[in-house]
């Protein structure tokens, strides 16, 4: 018999709480390295999108040693949104400061204030995003992302090789055993759809109306509201917009 109270929500392993993605990685030979160092922290879940070799050719199977079931176990994605799916929470990973700032309004924290924040009460589904081997991710994957990290390297050669970039942020966050349980895509949408309805009404006398939404969605991403964090928060601004909508503000 269940406890009174509510449901409990089900606990995932620690190993599989991660879901480490590579967004279109060129060489087999990073590829098992990945997979090598993911099962060397108890890492299992792996993502690859589009890539750029077969990764489950000779290469990779060679350097991810006694992690190839990692690799057979890799799902193959068209995109990084199908990639995503289930997520609560999408972390971008960035060897270069402020990479398409002006789009994203995105600062990057290092990977031991990410363990701090993920260090919380609930479990949820955590996706670890990682961009190629050339260009890392585009502006369009941050943006798909709630917030990004970097790792502090010499500012002489600030860019990791792929695997290593993989292997220090798993080992930061291979020590936790619960994580945030944060507030879902819909619930999150909700909230930006109530604060558009407010920018819009103001937005004859903004500056700038699309670069205050652009703001509050990196706000939101960054805050990592619970859930009822965010229900709290749509709850005063939907009831501002209906006040404005009575008086014909």
């Amino acid at each position: 018999m269940g406890k009174r109270g509510g449901k409990k929500r089900a606990q995932l392993p620690p190993g599989e709480r991660f879901l480490v993605i590579l967004v279109e990685p060129q060489y087999g030979i990073n590829i098992g390295a990945v997979a090598r160092v993911m099962k060397n922290f108890g890492f299992r879940r792996l993502a690859l999108v589009s890539p750029k070799c077969d990764h489950l050719g000779f290469e990779a199977m060679m350097h991810a040693k006694h992690a190839k079931d990692v690799l057979e176990g890799a799902r193959v994605e068209p995109s990084l949104s199908a990639a995503i799916r289930g997520c609560r929470l999408v972390i971008g990973t960035t060897g270069v400061l402020y990479r398409h700032w002006h789009q994203t309004f995105r600062t990057p924290i290092s990977p031991r204030q990410l363990r701090r924040k993920l260090s919380a009460q609930r479990e949820g589904q955590v996706a670890l995003v990682f961009g190629n081997e050339g260009t890392g991710l585009s502006e369009g994957d941050i943006s798909a992302c709630d917030f990004l990290v970097t790792i502090p390297s010499s500012k002489e050669y600030p860019v990791l090789n792929l695997s290593h970039a993989v292997a220090v942020l798993l080992y930061e966050l291979s020590g936790i055993r619960r994580v945030f349980f944060a507030s879902s895509k819909a619930e999150k949408e909700a909230l930006l759809d109530a604060f558009g309805r407010l920018v819009r009404r103001y937005s004859p006398i903004m500056r700038n109306p699309k670069k205050v939404m652009v703001a509050f969605r990196r706000m939101v991403g960054k805050a990592m509201l619970s859930e009822k964090e965010c229900a709290a928060i749509h709850g005063v601004i939907r009831r501002a917009v209906r006040e404005l909508e009575k008086k014909g503000a």
